[in-house]
């Protein structure tokens, strides 16, 4: 994953930090400033595991909008295609949220992004790539 894909496959996030820079790996941290409504949030998650054009997952770090969150993407070639297989598991922080978002309405809000990431991410799977 490159960082620059990030906007086209979460529709609400503005901006992504990772340390150290450069494509996915192990070990590699993330920092998502996130839109919800008119609010601006903060994840901080890192990459756990990575099995090559196969198995991403991806931990939420402790001090933002998730308590816990776990993201697994599976991809696997079918005939001309990709199934794309995407599990999350979160728990949004009320610590965090308090009582300045509705938690029925960010939990929504999350769901939707989560949807459309693992939509948009197999669009771009099955991207042709540019002749060389």
């Amino acid at each position: 994953m490159d960082a620059a894909y990030t906007p086209k496959l979460y529709p609400d996030v503005i901006s992504l930090e990772m340390n150290p820079p450069g494509p996915n790996r192990v070990g590699q941290a993330f920092h998502s400033v996130v839109k919800a409504g008119k609010r601006k949030l903060d994840i901080f998650a890192e990459t756990t595991e990575i099995v090559t054009e196969k198995r991403v997952v991806t931990r939420e770090r402790p001090g933002a909008l998730f308590e816990t969150y776990e993201r697994v993407v599976l991809l696997e070639p079918k005939g001309t295609g990709t199934e794309v297989t995407v599990n999350f598991d979160f728990r949004l922080s009320m610590g965090y949220v308090g009582k300045v978002l509705n938690p029925l309405v960010l939990e929504r809000l999350v769901r939707d992004n989560l949807k459309s990431y693992a939509h948009n991410l197999k669009e771009i799977s099955e991207l042709l790539p540019l002749p060389q």
